[in-house]
């Protein structure tokens, strides 16, 4: 007989339930009973069920229940089935480290249970032995360490007695809807002696979040939807226990709930007071003075008016906390105390109809469409006030009588507050508070090949999740009066992407573009950009654009990147005749050496504006950029170096359109043919003249110069409206 039952109840887990499923078909130790609970799910979790365990000899015990009854009510019909000595449950999310099982069973010595560690998902690599110098295990009793059980607030990596469990009729609340391990686990401890605790060594992983707003994982769900449930839960945990370390361990995990979920600097706090009311005032009023002996004189004022049914007030007070957070760093001069003021002081009236402001890529730069928008309206309406953001005004020249300020400055606070319109290319930092009489154009920077935002399932940047990702995209989407699309494509992929809707698209192609369509033929001007390169007039131009991949970093703010189109073999095949122009992704750290070949390559990373670059090129080579659709405006022939297609399609993003299919030129993978290629560039552009007709049509049509028109006049219009 084995000695252990694992449980792992679903519903709708199917982006995950292989990976877990895996995790247990790989441990080393096979000797237990698996019991597997289908609470209703209508998505192909199922069929991944059936298709990974069809060849096995796991003794698997596969119960499906017609409707979603909630997981309390899928565990206990698992309960109800356990015939083995000890019993874990495996959210479908998660994944056991392959070396668990066999380390518990040799560890747990027929004692009341085993506390192992729950760790968070991470992208590090897991370990595949057990580091004997490294773990730690602990023969404790439950009289001098009450709470080991309750340290995660879960059930999951904790073997439980059986005997225990059955003797006693623990099962899981069912009126509870989320929170429902703590009253189990306190319910349990109660008859626990001896138990085993494992320490300072992985071996269960937390899933990773691909959709917060589906609430995957109880973590990734927002506080206006749990935290009446997780009250109720405390209730409930504290009338089954006497244990007065355990009520106030429990008690302070509650504390720690209300302050954090009511910290007066959260954006939705007006909302979160407002919704949660009732909760917040029947749990405030319970736990009276344990709330008010070890705070801050304002935070105890804000209970006690929730004690006295007070609620107005006590936001009143909770807004006094905001205001004195900000007052404390203006006063002290710290490096928030320009954003502090802003805070504070930014209102509705501040707004001036006449006030614009610009910024490109984050302050970089003077720039793609933004710039092309501000110098129409600075040509046709130069008595607006027009404001733009650098990260060092000192190094962006600009044309007109535009203010320059600089990002985080003073200035720049006042200018955002300011600003009828913000017109940006990129994202905006969440601190900026968009008001209501404001209009925020968001132009975005590219015609989308890879997965952009709400579409893309895993993502791999540092500093950041998959969820945490996509609510902060969110956030910034929901803020955009108008994104400026391209084509039809791309308007269908942002309205998935973006969580937009079509009425606050406007699909009139990109401004940046303008000039690729009214200066095509304009030689003069074109002459004038190969002068300000040193370029001279009979060499022909290629330019080689790559991506950047999202797997190529190191850290937060630092990444790397290989030049693999080979400089060396390039020039010698293509000789004097040519010069290859690099422009590199913003975000690689590692500057290009460039020495040997001066006279050959050139770096224009830092060049402001691409689409002057696009001008006088004869040949692009690039990769999965978006380049491509800008470029494909003038008709050139296109070389597309995909050295690692296989991984980038897989393993990354992924892509909108066929990429194998639909490109205007041929696909290469290795460098030393994609050089003797480029020698034939009028060849290729005969060759491909078909397909660079379809991609125009497709992709490029609706540019016809006129966008930044459309915005500039837009603009001017509404601010007339205004006065």
């Amino acid at each position: 007989m084995n000695k252990l039952s694992v449980i792992i109840t679903f519903y709708n887990k199917e982006d995950h339930i292989l990976d877990c499923l895996e995790s247990i078909k790989n441990q080393r130790n096979q000797n237990f009973n698996l019991i597997i609970v289908d609470d209703g799910s209508t998505d192909a979790s199922a069929n991944i069920v059936n298709e990974t365990f069809k060849d096995s000899m796991q003794n698997i015990n596969y119960i499906t229940l017609e409707t979603n009854q909630g997981h309390a009510y899928a565990r206990n019909k698992a309960l109800d089935e356990v015939e083995t000595p000890y019993v874990m449950f495996l959210d479908a999310d998660d994944q056991l480290a392959s070396y668990a099982v066999e380390f518990y069973l040799s560890k747990v010595n027929g004692l009341d249970g085993l506390v192992a560690p729950v760790h968070k998902f991470s992208l590090e690599d897991k370990p595949q032995y057990i580091d004997k110098d490294k773990v730690r295990v602990k023969y404790l009793t439950q009289k001098s360490n009450t709470n080991s059980f309750l340290r995660k607030n879960t059930v999951c990596n904790i073997l439980f007695k059986t005997a225990i469990i059955q003797a006693h009729h623990i099962r899981f609340n069912e009126d509870l809807n989320i929170y429902t391990d703590t009253s189990f686990i306190v319910d349990y401890i109660k008859y626990v002696e001896k138990f085993v605790r494992v320490l300072n060594f992985p071996f269960y992983f937390r899933g990773e979040v691909y959709d917060p707003f589906e609430g995957n994982a109880l973590s990734s769900q927002d506080f206006i939807y749990t935290f009446e449930d997780y009250v109720n839960s405390y209730f409930d945990a504290i009338s089954k226990t006497d244990n007065k370390k355990v009520k106030d361990f429990l008690t302070k995990k509650m504390k720690s709930k209300i302050k954090k979920g009511f910290d007066p600097s959260l954006k939705d706090i007006e909302t979160r007071y407002n919704v949660l009311e009732k909760p917040l005032v029947e749990i405030v009023k319970y736990l009276k003075w344990d709330l008010l002996k070890d705070s801050k004189m304002l935070y105890n004022l804000e209970m006690l008016f929730l004690i006295m049914n007070s609620t107005d007030n006590a936001k009143f007070i909770n807004n006094i906390r905001h205001v004195s957070r900000h007052v404390k760093n203006i006063m002290k001069k710290n490096k928030m105390k320009n954003r502090s003021k802003y805070l504070l002081f930014d209102k509705e009236e501040n707004v001036d109809a006449d006030t614009v402001i610009f910024e490109s890529f984050g302050g970089k730069n003077y720039s793609d469409s933004p710039k092309y928008i501000y110098e129409y309206m600075q040509n046709h309406y130069p008595k607006l006030n027009y404001i733009w953001v650098f990260n060092n005004p000192k190094r962006n020249l600009i044309k007109g009588n535009a203010k320059k300020v600089e990002k985080g400055s003073e200035a720049y606070y006042e200018a955002y507050s300011k600003a009828k319109f913000w017109v940006t290319n990129a994202r905006l930092p969440q601190y900026l508070n968009k008001k209501d009489n404001q209009e925020y154009i968001q132009t975005w920077h590219g015609t989308p090949l890879k997965r952009l935002g709400n579409d893309m399932k895993v993502v791999r940047m540092p500093g950041t999740t998959t969820s945490r990702y996509k609510k902060n995209f969110y956030s910034e989407t929901i803020r955009w009066d108008h994104l400026v699309s391209p084509n039809r494509y791309s308007t269908e992929i942002f309205k998935s992407a973006f969580w937009m809707n079509e009425e606050r698209v406007w699909e009139i192609g990109y401004p940046r573009n303008d000039v690729l369509v009214n200066r095509s033929n304009d030689e003069d001007f074109k002459n004038r950009l190969r002068k300000d390169l040193n370029i001279p007039e009979d060499k022909k131009i290629i330019m080689y654009a790559p991506t950047w991949r999202d797997d190529e970093f190191i850290k937060a703010g630092k990444y790397l990147f290989d030049l693999r189109i080979n400089l060396e073999n390039l020039q010698k095949e293509l000789g004097d005749e040519y010069v290859v122009l690099l422009r590199m992704h913003y975000l690689i750290s590692n500057a290009l050496n460039l020495k040997g070949y001066e006279d050959f390559a050139i770096d224009v990373s830092n060049y402001n504006d691409i689409s002057e670059l696009y001008l006088i090129t004869d040949a692009l080579v690039t990769d999965y950029s978006s380049v491509m659709f800008d470029f494909g405006i003038l008709k050139r022939p296109q070389f597309f170096f995909a050295y690692d297609i296989e991984k980038y399609d897989k393993g990354l993003r992924g892509f909108y359109m066929d990429y194998m299919n639909d490109l205007p030129g041929e696909i290469f993978t290795d460098e030393f043919k994609l050089a003797k290629e480029l020698k034939n560039i009028d060849k290729h552009k005969a060759l491909y003249k078909d397909k660079i007709e379809q991609f125009y049509e497709k992709f490029c049509s609706l540019e016809t110069g006129e966008a930044s028109r459309f915005i500039g006049n837009y603009i001017y219009d509404q601010s007339r409206l205004e006065r």
